[in-house]
């Protein structure tokens, strides 16, 4: 399947490039080969892109890095379904991990944590179901990340955050509810390596 090209000749981009580039971006800050304000600039950029020409100007002078021209596949395969519990315990998912098309946390007498600042988007829109019943959870956003929450606190809180990230960055939609518990949602920059 090609890609229609824009007004200029230069291929238009589509949300796996976008996420491909942003994948390579996240790998070279990890790697120390890009300065922590750099990237997010560049990753907001990636996001931005209309063209395959903008995503290769953001990555062209990274490393053994392939570009979304199609030197790889640039493919994106969303990963399966995730389920995350905390029963009398709790679950962490930190660090770089590949976020699939849907999340699914439940927390019953305990918590947990699902970090997204540093984690690599397998698709374009996310959907995380949130459960916490006598427990607590935190899912912590990047900047630039979508986010539309719909959850519900019955004797307990299902925070809601109303700003907007970048345009062209993943959509993640928060679901669920808490009683007698807690899901906070919140903004954190990614620390400096």
């Amino acid at each position: 399947m090609s890609t229609p090209a824009s007004r200029n000749g230069s291929k238009r981009a589509a949300d796996t490039d976008r996420i491909h580039v942003a994948q390579l971006l996240t790998e070279a800050a990890s790697q120390g080969r890009l300065q922590m304000a750099d990237y997010e600039e560049r990753l907001t950029k990636a996001y931005a892109a209309q063209t395959v020409d903008e995503l290769e100007r953001l990555s062209a002078d990274l490393p053994d890095v392939v570009t979304a021209s199609g030197r790889s596949d640039g493919a994106c395969h969303p990963a399966p379904s995730t389920l995350l519990l905390a029963i009398m315990s709790g679950f962490e998912r930190r660090g770089r991990w590949n976020v699939p098309r849907r999340v699914t946390s439940f927390a019953l007498f305990g918590g947990g944590v699902i970090d997204l600042r540093y984690a690599d988007f397998t698709s374009p829109e996310v959907e995380i179901h949130s459960y916490s019943i006598f427990g607590g959870q935190t899912i912590l956003l990047p900047p630039e990340i979508n986010v539309d929450v719909h959850g519900v606190g019955v004797m307990g809180s299902f925070e809601h955050i109303g700003d907007v990230g970048s345009p062209g960055a993943p959509q993640v939609t928060i679901r669920g509810f808490s009683l007698w518990g807690s899901v906070g949602i919140k903004r954190k920059k990614r620390k400096n390596p």
